[in-house]
């Protein structure tokens, strides 16, 4: 595996170059269609990205926001109270 800077603009790219077995290459030029990606490419850095970054769906994600909003609002309870409130041990 080797690395290279690629000065396109593209957000600070680096270029990857990666050795697969050919069988693998095959699968992944497959799924890249099948999921309509635009190249190889793409669909990496979109697998690369899904294991390194949390993966929420939309609404998850709108519920984290929400839930932070509602702790910097001062929103908030202590489990304590959650648990009397809702009257369960």
């Amino acid at each position: 595996m080797s690395t290279g800077v690629n000065d396109d603009g593209a957000g600070g790219m680096v270029k990857l170059n990666v050795k697969v077995p050919k069988r693998l290459l095959a699968e992944i030029d497959e799924l890249a269609a099948e999921l309509e990606y635009t190249n190889r490419s793409e669909f990496i850095r979109a697998v690369l990205r899904d294991t390194t970054e949390p993966m929420l769906t939309p609404a998850a994600q709108e519920g984290v926001f929400e839930g932070y909003a509602d702790v910097a609002a001062g929103r908030t309870m202590s489990t304590d109270n959650a648990r009397e409130r809702l009257g369960v041990d």
